[in-house]
Formats: C-alpha cells, sequence, structure tokens
C-alpha cells in the first residue's frame, strides 16, 4: 500500500495549517518495535487468555497472574521506539503537535522524546501497590520474575500490580479529563494504528470532529470514522507517518491555509 505523493502534500498541508494538532494512537504504531497488536490471529489475546486480564482475576489468583502474564510483559523491557513514536516527537518539537493521547502501556513516545503524553491504559514500566499505593520501576522486579520471583511491595509486602489498567479497573480521571481537553480543543487530529474498538478512546475523534477538527487517519485497515476523516491515509504508520512528518515541517508558502476553516 503506497499512499499517493499529491495524497500526503494535501494531509501535510492540513496539519501544517493546524494550531493546536493531537494525536491519538493505538497498538497498530507499536508493531514496528516489536510489539504484536492485541488483536487478530496473531495477537497478544492470541496467546494471553484476555478474561483474565482483569483486577478481579489479579486479585483473585495474583501468584497465577504473574505466571500467566510473563509472556506480554516481559519483551517490554526490550523494546525501541520505533519510525512513528520518532516522527511524533519530532512533530513535537516542531510545535506543531500540542499533545499525544494513546492506548498504549509501552512508553515508547516518551521514549522517543515526546512531552506531553496521555496514557489512557496507564504505563506497563511501573509497578503500583494496590494497598500503600507505593510505585516503583518495573524493569528490576520484571527480571526477577523471570527467576519465579513475584514483585511484592518493599514498603507492606503485598502483591504489586502494573501501573497498566486492567480489565474492569477504571480509566485513571485524570488522563481521561485531560485526554477529552485535547480532544475538544484540537483543530487537527491524527488518529494512528487503533481499530477504535474501545471505549472511550473510541469516541475521542467524534468529540473532536464533532467541535469543528478534521481528523487524519492512518491505519493499515479501515476504521469506523473513515467517512468522518478529512484524510485518510491507508497503509503502515512506519512508512506513512515519517513522510507526512517531513513535508509538514518543510512547508514554507502556507498561503493555502485562508481555506482551513472552510
Amino acid at each position: 500500500m503506497v499512499v499517493p505523493l499529491e495524497v500526503l502534500k494535501e494531509a501535510s498541508l492540513t496539519l501544517a495549517c493546524s494550531s493546536n494538532a493531537v494525536a491519538l494512537t493505538g497498538s497498530g504504531i507499536s508493531v514496528g518495535s516489536g510489539i504484536p497488536t492485541f488483536r487478530g490471529p496473531d495477537g497478544l489475546w492470541s496467546r494471553v487468555d484476555p478474561d483474565k486480564f482483569t483486577l478481579s482475576y489479579f486479585f483473585e489468583k495474583p501468584y497465577d497472574w504473574w505466571q500467566m502474564i510473563q509472556e506480554l510483559i516481559i519483551p517490554f523491557l526490550r523494546v525501541k521506539p520505533a519510525p512513528s513514536h520518532k516522527a511524533l516527537a519530532r512533530l513535537e518539537q516542531a510545535g506543531i503537535l500540542k499533545g499525544i493521547i494513546t492506548q498504549n502501556i509501552d512508553g515508547l513516545h516518551q521514549k522517543a522524546g515526546s512531552i506531553n503524553v496521555v496514557e489512557l491504559h496507564g504505563n506497563i514500566n511501573k509497578l503500583k501497590c494496590p494497598v500503600c499505593k507505593a510505585e516503583y520501576n518495573a524493569k528490576p522486579f520484571l527480571l526477577k520474575l523471570k527467576k519465579g520471583i513475584i514483585p511484592a511491595c518493599e514498603n507492606c509486602g503485598s502483591i504489586l500490580k502494573p501501573a497498566a489498567v486492567l480489565f474492569d479497573e477504571p480509566i485513571p480521571r485524570d488522563a481521561y479529563i485531560k485526554a477529552v481537553q485535547l480532544s475538544l480543543a484540537a483543530d487537527v487530529m491524527l488518529v494512528i494504528g487503533t481499530s477504535l474498538a474501545v471505549e472511550p478512546a473510541a469516541s475521542l475523534p467524534i468529540k473532536a470532529f464533532e467541535r469543528g477538527a478534521k481528523l487524519i487517519v492512518i491505519n493499515i485497515l479501515e476504521t469506523p470514522i473513515d467517512d468522518l476523516a478529512y484524510h485518510v491515509l491507508r497503509g503502515p504508520s512506519d512508512e506513512i507517518l515519517p513522510k507526512l512528518v517531513s513535508i509538514t515541517k518543510n512547508i514554507k508558502d502556507k498561503t493555502r491555509c485562508k481555506n482551513f476553516n472552510q
């Protein structure tokens, strides 16, 4: 799938003409980092039972839960940002992108250099005590997990859980409020690598659109908002996004921006 250059140029102009662009990202943006998507025949849920990736199962059988989750969590220790993450960081550094809302728990946007990142589903690189609320860097505990040592709080001895949101666990309120604020203030929203199958993230582009934002969808597959999008760029984000950002940053003549709000 190759996006025609003229289509890329039109989308880049829309981005360059924006004054408050934001991005919403899903698991598709991290595929280039070696992290599989959650859904699909090769997704994480084909290897880990999603019905057990719950807060209730964690409290019911914490030792079993940690043994089950090893296959999912330990690979996160080795991942590095993909070209898509780096492209969004450059766009923020250029002053064009004002913030990123991500459904991902991998922390790769921050590793790439992005600053204003809202993590709707938390971050698996941190562990949190469900009792005393102490937080820890996950890496030392996960390395011990490979030896069969279950992560435990150094303060109270309780079994730690990842600071990622599990099924049947509420989204962090502060993160959701900030995500809504960014969406409502956006005049352009990049929607990248997300199937928009999970709420509340799925509704954020709709909120932005209803407030007048132009949507730029970058995805391999069709999404539920393609009909609302100002531009749909079909293909892998690692191929499309670096080109889009490079063209956007090089746009000097913005005379066509007078038509931006039409």
